[in-house]
């Protein structure tokens, strides 16, 4: 049996609706800490965990709070509020929930999986390119680890490639 999808023709926007259609994107928007925003694309996010079970490892950089254990793996957690401002900055103080991303470490490959601490809730939002502004400059480390910046309620928001992030993390 075939479907077929009804034709609606020119009519289906009103004249009120009618116009260019604006391209949007969609992103998960992640209050770090002291106030900051980031961004990831959409297509990266892959689970929210509660109350999540890590293990401290010795000799790990400054920013990663352990190891998760997640789907039979064990992958890295992340603080990004020390990735971001250094070793001086404050540790995150709650372990509430982590967001599981997932990222490629050379095109073609399979995907890889490490995660970040969500001390506040995380936001699905569609971002359109008239909402792209500058980074931020008072953190450093964003020009080689972001994909872009918008503006989100008056807030520069870097959009974070999460391949940079896991794979080739600036100390």
């Amino acid at each position: 049996m075939d479907m077929q999808l009804p034709d609606f023709g020119d009519d289906m926007l009103s004249s009120e609706e009618a116009g260019p259609i604006v391209p949007r994107a969609k992103a998960y928007i992640l209050e770090y800490g002291q106030g900051g925003l980031v961004a990831f694309p959409a297509h990266t996010g892959v689970e929210l965990v509660d109350q999540p079970r890590y293990v401290v490892v010795p000799g790990m950089p400054y920013f990663c709070q352990g190891l998760m254990a997640w789907q039979g793996r064990r992958i890295p957690l992340l603080d990004l509020n020390k990735f971001l401002r250094g070793p001086e900055a404050q540790r995150t103080s709650s372990v509430g929930h982590v967001l599981i991303l997932a990222y490629q470490s050379a095109a073609g490959q399979a995907l890889e999986y490490g995660a970040v601490l969500a001390p506040a809730l995380i936001q699905m939002i569609d971002v359109i390119d008239s909402q792209q502004c500058a980074l931020p400059a008072d953190i450093a480390v964003l020009s080689g680890i972001s994909l872009s910046c918008f503006e989100y309620e008056g807030r520069p928001v870097p959009v974070l490639d999460t391949a940079r992030i896991f794979c080739k993390p600036v100390a």
